[in-house]
C-alpha cells in the first residue's frame, strides 16, 4: 500500500509532505489493514457522484454526514472494500469511475478515531483511501445507514469539499 500512497502523492504533491509524515509507519508493513494495528490502519470509502450530487450517510455513532466507508476485510483490496461498504450501507451497487485511475484513491485522509471503551479500542488513526465511484443500481443495504444525495455545492466539510474540487478538476479540465 505504500506504493499507492507514493503514486497518490505524485498526483497531489501539495498533500505529500504531511501525508508522508502521518503514514510513514506503514512503509514496511505487509498488512496495513487489521483493526488492532496501532497507531492506525488503512480504511476505505466511496465518493459516489451522480447528477452533481454526492451520496452521503449519517454516521450512526458520530451523527454527521460522511461518504460511506469502513474497514478493509482480510484478502480484500481497499477499492473492493469501498465498493462493498457503499453497497452495505446504502444499497447502491457501484463501479470505479472512468474519470480517475482506479488503482489510486481520489483522496487519502488521515484522521484520529477516539478511544471506544465499549469496543475495547484505543485511540487510533484511520488512513482512509477514498475512491471515486459511479452508481449502477439501487439494491438493498445489508447494514443500512441514513442516506441522502447532497448537492456538490453543499458538500462543504473540508474532506468532502476537497473531493468535490478534485472531481471537478477531473471532469472539467
Amino acid at each position: 500500500m505504500w506504493e499507492v500512497i507514493r503514486r497518490y502523492c505524485a498526483l497531489y504533491p501539495k498533500e505529500s509532505e504531511l501525508l508522508f509524515k502521518k503514514t510513514a509507519f506503514l512503509e514496511h508493513l505487509k498488512n496495513p489493514f487489521p483493526r488492532a494495528l496501532l497507531p492506525g490502519h488503512i480504511t476505505a470509502s466511496g465518493i459516489v457522484i451522480q447528477h452533481q450530487e454526492m451520496l452521503l450517510i449519517k454516521h450512526r455513532y458520530i451523527g454527521e454526514w460522511f461518504q460511506p466507508g469502513g474497514h478493509v476485510d482480510s484478502e480484500e483490496e481497499p477499492l473492493q472494500a469501498a465498493i462493498r461498504e457503499v453497497a452495505e450501507e446504502t444499497g447502491w451497487q457501484t463501479t470505479p469511475s472512468s474519470f480517475h485511475d482506479q488503482t489510486i484513491p481520489i483522496d487519502i485522509d488521515v484522521h484520529l478515531i477516539p478511544a471506544n471503551p465499549k469496543k475495547n479500542e484505543q485511540q487510533h488513526l484511520h488512513i482512509d483511501f477514498a475512491y471515486l465511484l459511479e452508481p449502477i443500481q439501487l439494491g438493498i443495504a445489508t447494514d443500512p445507514e441514513a442516506v441522502m444525495w447532497a448537492k456538490l455545492t453543499d458538500c462543504d466539510a473540508p474532506r468532502l469539499a476537497r473531493c468535490v474540487k478534485k472531481y471537478i478538476t477531473l471532469t472539467h479540465p
